[in-house]
C-alpha cells in the first residue's frame, strides 16, 4: 500500500498507483496459492458428516458452562472499552496536525506488526505463568499511557513531528502483544477435543462484535464535539480543547476497560476450575446469545446507515439529526 497506492488520489507524493482493482488482485494471488497448497498437500481423511442437531446441542450445552459465557461477556466488554470505542477526530490529528506520510505511515506499520510478533513468541514461551489478570490491566495502563502522551503533544502543538507521532507508538506493540496472547491462552484452555473450532468461533466473534458496536459509540459521542476536519484545519485553542477532550474520553473508557478483568481467571489453573465445577447457567447462557445478536444487529444497521446521503444524518448513525 505505501507504494502502490501512494498518488494524489490516495493522499501520498507519487504520480502513479495500481488502482484499487490492481491492489484487489495481488491480494487474491496469495489466498488462490494457499489453496492450491492445501488442496495439494494437507491430508484431511474422510469422516462421516456432522449432524446439525448434535451439533446444535454441543453449542448449547458449551455457551450454558459458566467458563465459556463468562469469558464471552469478557472478551465482549474488554475488547469494547480498551480499543473499539475511540475518537472521529485520529485521522485528521495524524494527517493535518502531524503530517503523516502515507509511505511512511505504512513502513512504521510493518514494523509495528515485527514488534508485535515478537512480542507474541517472546511472552508465548515465557509468560505462560504470570497472572493473567494483573498483566491485563498493566499492558492496558501502559499502552493507553504512551499513546496519550504522543497524542496529546500533537493536540497542543508541543511536538508536531510525523517521526515522533509514528515512532513513539512503536513501544506500544510490547504491552499489546502481551495483552493478545493472554487472551488467547484463554481460548487454548477452554477448547476440548472436538469443540476447537466452536470455541475459537464463538470467543472470537465476542471480541470482534465491539468494533463494530464501539464504531457507532464513537459517531455518536464525537457528534457532541467540534472535531471535523474542516474545525481541526483551524487549529485554534478551543478547536484543540474539542479534540482533547474526545481523547479524554477514550482514554477513560479504556481505563474502565481494566474493570472487566474480575471476569476472566488469573491462570489456566483456576480456568480449569471453572470448567469443572462452574455449573451451567442456561438462563445466562441464553441471555449472552441474545444480548450478542441484538448487538451485532443494532451495529451494523447503525454502520450502513452512515453509507448513504439521506440516512447518515441520523443521530442513530452519529449524524447531526435530518431536518
Amino acid at each position: 500500500m505505501g507504494f502502490c497506492l501512494n498518488s494524489d488520489r490516495f493522499n501520498g507524493d507519487f504520480s502513479w498507483d495500481m488502482g484499487l482493482n490492481g491492489f484487489f488482485i495481488l491480494l487474491a494471488v496469495p489466498s488462490y496459492l494457499v489453496m492450491t497448497i492445501t488442496y495439494l498437500y494437507i491430508n484431511d481423511p474422510k469422516r462421516p458428516a456432522v449432524i446439525w442437531a448434535d451439533y446444535r446441542a454441543q453449542f448449547w450445552a458449551l455457551v450454558q458452562r459458566r467458563a465459556v459465557w463468562q469469558i464471552m461477556i469478557f472478551n465482549f466488554c474488554f475488547n469494547l472499552f480498551a480499543g473499539y470505542i475511540t475518537t472521529t477526530a485520529a485521522p485528521y490529528v495524524q494527517a493535518d496536525w502531524a503530517g503523516i506520510e502515507n509511505l511512511n505511515s505504512n513502513i512504521m506499520g510493518v514494523v509495528s506488526n515485527l514488534l508485535f510478533a515478537g512480542m507474541l513468541a517472546i511472552v508465548g514461551k515465557w509468560g505462560t505463568m504470570w497472572n493473567w489478570r494483573v498483566w491485563l490491566v498493566v499492558t492496558t495502563l501502559g499502552a493507553n499511557a504512551i499513546d496519550a502522551v504522543v497524542n496529546f503533544l500533537t493536540i497542543y502543538d508541543v511536538v508536531r513531528n510525523q517521526w515522533f507521532y509514528l515512532g513513539v507508538p512503536l513501544a506500544e506493540q510490547i504491552p499489546l502483544g502481551v495483552q493478545f496472547i493472554i487472551t488467547t491462552f484463554a481460548i487454548v484452555e477452554l477448547a476440548d477435543v472436538g469443540n476447537e473450532g466452536i470455541i475459537y468461533g464463538l470467543l472470537t466473534t465476542c471480541s470482534n462484535m465491539g468494533s463494530v458496536f464501539g464504531a457507532m459509540i464513537t459517531n455518536i459521542y464525537c457528534d457532541q464535539f467540534r472535531v471535523t476536519e474542516d474545525d481541526i484545519l483551524t487549529d485554534t485553542d478551543d478547536i484543540r480543547n474539542q479534540v482533547a477532550y474526545t481523547y479524554i474520553v477514550y482514554y477513560a473508557t479504556t481505563v474502565f476497560a481494566c474493570l472487566w478483568v474480575f471476569l476472566f481467571p488469573t491462570q489456566k489453573k483456576m480456568l480449569q476450575e471453572w470448567k469443572k465445577d462452574g455449573g451451567q447457567y442456561p438462563v445466562i447462557g441464553a441471555i449472552a446469545l441474545i444480548g450478542g445478536f441484538a448487538i451485532l444487529a443494532t451495529s451494523i444497521t447503525s454502520n450502513i446507515l452512515t453509507m448513504f446521503q439521506s440516512t447518515k444524518c441520523l443521530r442513530f448513525a452519529g449524524g447531526h439529526g435530518c431536518k
